[in-house]
């Protein structure tokens, strides 16, 4: 796995996931053991206090009594989500080390400088937000339900498509070799304004069409075709009927559809 930075004027720090080694699983639960350790006897303290004070009225009742549980509910740190890099092995391996001091850098020449995040578990969890508030770096917050206008979303398809012009490396370190190659000399800071520079005019694009499934990515005037599922679909099975046997296929492509390929190549030079 990929994660890099960027802002307008510079190229930030990027990391290639490894495996997670047995070792690095066990120096990451002695860790965490430390931490829910520490932490324990005054969540469980509070807890007993609010327990007899809910119970005050119910003593001549019957029932099973509470009983002390150190989980997640009442506060125990878990390390481990589902599936993916969990939320303590990005704070160590980039926030901490990588992120946080990036956004101090670029908070030099830029007060302002928010950090943009996905909502992956790992960036999401609340776990990170005492790291940002000690750093004094403020995050983009991202409202449930909303469009993912990230401007790095078009690097990793570009560099996905760079990486594979000759086929997908099948080998770790031709791959490693590939990605960091294309991000170091190919990704022009030029390339990387571009893409920035597309928010504002999608930004404007997904307010008319008030937040619909009608907005579409990636075309420099805007891709204002109407999101038809019924055509999509006459679509498909007319490319479906087109099938020869033996899995080959017989691809039928009017002038309008060549032109609009075209000009979506051209697009992906310029704009992504």
């Amino acid at each position: 796995m990929w994660w890099n930075s960027f802002i307008y004027d510079k190229k930030g720090p990027y990391h290639i996931w490894k495996p997670e080694t047995a070792a690095q699983k066990k120096t990451s639960a002695e860790k965490l053991k430390r931490i829910n350790d520490a932490l324990e006897p005054a969540a469980k303290e509070a807890w007993e206090l609010e327990t007899s004070m809910r119970r005050m009225g119910l003593r001549n009742k019957g029932g099973p009594k509470p009983k002390w549980k150190w989980d997640q509910k009442h506060g125990k740190v878990v390390g481990k989500g589902k599936g993916g890099i969990d939320w303590y092995r990005y704070q160590k391996e980039i926030l901490l080390p990588k992120l946080i001091p990036f956004a101090r850098e670029c908070m030099i020449d830029r007060p302002d400088t928010m950090v943009q995040e996905d909502k992956a578990p790992a960036h999401a969890s609340h776990h990170q937000d005492i790291i940002f508030m000690d750093a004094g770096i403020l995050r983009l917050l991202w409202p449930a339900n909303s469009p993912d206008l990230n401007s790095i979303e078009p690097c990793w398809w570009w560099m996905k498509r760079q990486t594979t012009r000759k086929g997908a490396p099948r080998i770790r370190i031709a791959m490693t070799k590939a990605w960091t190659t294309c991000w170091k000399q190919e990704s022009t800071q030029e390339r990387i304004q571009k893409w920035i520079r597309r928010i504002p005019r999608h930004m404007q694009q997904i307010i008319e069409v008030e937040g619909g499934n009608d907005y579409r990515e990636g075309k420099s005037g805007g891709d204002i075709r109407p999101y038809n599922r019924t055509e999509r679909k006459e679509r498909y099975q007319r490319r479906k009927a087109g099938r020869r046997p033996g899995g080959s296929e017989i691809f039928q492509i009017d002038e309008v559809k060549v032109d609009e390929v075209e000009a979506d190549e051209e697009v992906d030079e310029e704009d992504w």
